[in-house]
């Protein structure tokens, strides 16, 4: 009984909605509708593309392009659709070909197949559901249909508009400040301000400005035959072995040179005079190579030739990307190259009649670079020392240039390793610069090359970073500008948080002319700038700055890198102990993605319940001699984690990453051989961030799916010197001990970078 109530009652149910679906049934103008929307949509696609290839070529070519390949692709997959489709037959094959064909456009507009499919599979219901309703509306049977599926047309319709509207928000809003922390170093023991003149402001000297090159290029006017100065041309082929087939003929195709014709091309500004001055070189880095990037340092040109400084900008365009191709091994000719227009200034020297005669000074060089010409500037020094290209001993060099600085805005690291080893660069200053908020270089990678800038005698060198919180990679070039990706990825940064254009090139300004002042003319009265950053905030936008400085008087006493053994110091015979630590583990220093490649020392405490203050004490060896004018220095940065209480795990602790952390202080300690000891806070020397959070994108946390993290550890440099404590009982030249005592915060994970000495 009971079984044939149920088979009555499904039948009933079934024969319900049999009828409710023929009632709804879309007819055929819904998917001759659906495919018009998509067919639309593909033609915006096409649009788009065209106006973001920039294949150099001129915008109707571009279009043209576009449109042939989506003419060509659309059927195919059409085509391809429809033979699958044979099979299931309750589908419109053509029609639902064509959907899926430029739902693949949609798809292919996007930088990776993730993004893409998830974005073209939304867009392809949006508008599909659109044109499919529209269609149905504007059929001549709609007004007598029947009305469920009238509502359901008019719902649909409803859903649609206001999904498109959703999507336009989304591409069109500027983002959120969601992430943004708040901190702000205190105003408490804050140094003085820097007593010296601005170093963004103009100098005294008049700007002279001219174009050299080889006097040929079809693509560059300033480059044809008016330059000032004609150039030979450099033979890269010994580079390009492996570059063969139609990516090779599209470039010489396109530049009207091959490799073996490179040109040294050129835009100098330089100041009006005598001389000699020194001379600084800067290179872009990888951008589309027919929206030319050289001119975008015009602002550093002008600067610096007014301060008695010779800038060129070295056009080397022709080794981007573009054409649908990067051409293989162009990391390491871009710094090759960089050598071989120093031996043009070098000739141009000592050459009567030369617009440059008698005026560079040979012996204070500069070499600067932008993101791929950050690490160009890096393997130009590294190739300047060595007789031999590391893959390849038929290509000799011998350079020997008197390079004395380098200054990498925003560089990667990594993408060309000499015989496969992260570049060591030894005796020369080190500046980098990156912004929190770069969306291209999403990790600190000169913070690598830093570390690998190393000191074997006493000199006037120094290295420091600047990290800066809400700059982004493509403001330090004009021509790049506020996104720092191309549409439609453009439209889903999230440009809110960013300083402006203005404020943040004044920061390289600043801290670029900064550096060359110290660096090639010897103008030392700006290197607190680079030891505290504070010093420089009557001249630099309001925003969080983490910096970094060491030079070559810095003594290591932990490192962190000799051996697994928590116990030990880098200084033979030293000791370290820790007490009611809760985290106290070496390992490697995460970046959002991956990891530097060395380690630090992992520090976490928790006075929750009343636990005791942890410590972490570095014993000297018995024969440490901390120098005539000590000043201890550490590498601090926040992690953003929570440590545990003092033996459990972290697994038994609740997390709060989404709450904003405070800053980090504790007590620095030092303890004599005679147990006389000094302290002070942490905080009366240094201001160290909490975790600098940056969300990327207008995602929010999906982007998560491709970042570990939204934060990276960040080192600020604390340096303490000995002579801040009067105390006549605690003599400096008996110290024993370093101690930090975490006191002053309940609880931390922090990480350190290295522990050592230098001289004041």
């Amino acid at each position: 009984m009971i079984l044939t109530r149920i088979k009555q009652c499904w039948n009933k149910a079934a024969a319900w909605c049999s009828r409710f679906w023929s009632n709804v049934r879309p007819g055929p103008e819904a998917s001759r509708g659906a495919e018009l929307g998509l067919l639309a949509t593909a033609a915006v696609v096409v649009l788009v593309a065209a106006y973001n290839i920039k294949t150099g070529f001129g915008i109707l070519f571009d279009f043209f392009f576009c449109l042939s390949v989506a003419a060509l692709l659309v059927p195919i997959i059409t085509g391809v659709v429809a033979l699958l489709l044979t099979f299931f037959r309750a589908l419109p094959r053509k029609h639902t070909g064509i959907i899926v064909g430029c739902c693949t456009l949609v798809m292919l507009l996007w930088p990776s197949m993730e993004l893409g499919l998830g974005i073209a599979v939304a867009i392809g219901l949006i508008e599909g559901a659109l044109g499919s309703s529209l269609a149905t509306i504007l059929s001549e049977g709609f007004a007598g249909a029947a009305r469920s599926k009238r509502v359901i047309t008019f719902v649909l319709l409803a859903i649609s508009l206001s999904s498109n509207a959703v999507l336009g928000w989304l591409f069109l809003h500027s983002g959120s400040n969601q992430k943004l922390v708040a901190w702000r170093p205190p105003e408490t023991n804050m140094p003085a301000k820097l007593q010296a003149p601005n170093p963004e402001q103009t100098g005294p000297f008049r700007i002279e400005t001219l174009f050299y090159g080889a006097g040929n290029d079809v693509r560059r006017p300033e480059y044809g035959p008016s330059v000032a100065i004609k150039t030979r041309t450099v033979n890269a082929t010994e580079f390009f072995k492996d570059f063969k087939g139609w990516k090779r003929w599209a470039r010489q195709f396109y530049w009207e040179f091959d490799v073996d014709k490179l040109p040294l091309n050129a835009r100098v500004w330089y100041p009006e005079g005598e001389g000699p001055f020194p001379l600084a070189l800067i290179v872009h880095g990888n951008h589309d190579m027919a929206e030319f990037s050289d001119p975008g340092y015009e602002y550093l040109g002008q600067l610096l030739a007014s301060r008695g400084i010779i800038l060129a900008s070295v056009d080397e365009n022709f080794l981007n990307g573009g054409l649908f191709h990067d051409p293989p091994k162009q990391q390491q000719v871009r710094g090759w190259m960089l050598l071989e227009h120093l031996k043009l200034w070098r000739e141009w020297n000592t050459t009567p009649g030369n617009p440059f005669y008698k005026k560079i000074d040979m012996d204070h060089i500069a070499l600067m670079g932008h993101s791929r010409g950050g690490e160009a500037a890096a393997t130009a020094v590294a190739f300047n020392e060595m007789r031999y290209y590391p893959e390849d001993s038929n290509i000799r060099f011998d350079y020997h240039f008197r390079i004395q600085a380098v200054v990498a805005i925003s560089p990667v690291d990594g993408q060309y390793k000499p015989a496969g080893e992260y570049r060591r660069i030894k005796d020369v200053s080190y500046l980098t610069l990156h912004g929190a908020h770069d969306s291209d270089v999403t990790s600190f990678h000169g913070s690598r090359q830093w570390d690998h800038v190393v000191y074997t005698a006493a000199g006037p060198w120094f290295k420091a970073e600047i990290f800066t919180y809400r700059a982004n990679h493509g403001q330090f070039n004009t021509v790049w500008g506020r996104t720092d990706h191309s549409a439609p990825m453009s439209w889903l940064l999230n440009l809110r948080p960013l300083l402006t254009g203005e404020q943040q090139r004044m920061i390289s300004k600043t801290y670029i002319s900064a550096f060359l002042e110290a660096t090639l003319k010897s103008n030392r009265v700006y290197l607190p700038m680079f030891q505290d950053w504070r010093t420089a905030r009557g001249w630099l936008p309001e925003t969080v700055y983490v910096n970094r400085y060491q030079d070559p008087s810095y003594a290591p006493v932990a490192a962190f890198q000799e051996d697994a053994d928590l116990s030990t110091t880098t200084l033979a015979g030293g000791r370290i102990e820790g007490e009611n630590l809760s985290i106290w583990r070496e390992g490697r220093i995460p970046y959002r993605n991956g990891d530097r490649g060395y380690n630090g020392v992992f520090l976490g405490w928790n006075r929750a319940n009343g636990a005791p203050p942890a410590s972490y004490t570095v014993k000297l060896p018995p024969q440490f001699n901390p120098g005539a004018a000590p000043t201890l220095e550490l590498s601090i940065a926040a992690m953003d984690e929570d440590a545990p209480l003092p033996g459990k795990s972290k697994d038994d602790n609740e997390t709060s990453k989404s709450k904003e952390r405070e800053a980090i202080d504790f007590t620095i300690e030092f303890v004599t051989k005679d147990g006389e000891s000094v302290s002070a806070p942490l905080t009366r020397f240094a201001a160290v961030p909490p975790p600098l959070k940056e969300q990327l994108t207008k995602l929010g946390d999906l982007e998560l799916r491709e970042f570990e993290k939204d934060w990276e550890p960040v080192f600020q440099s604390v340096r303490i010197p000995l002579s801040a404590f009067v105390d006549p009982r605690f003599d400096p030249r008996k110290i024993e001990k370093v101690r930090l005592r975490f006191d002053r915060t309940r609880s931390y994970v922090i990480c350190i970078s290295g522990i050592g000495f230098s001289n004041q």
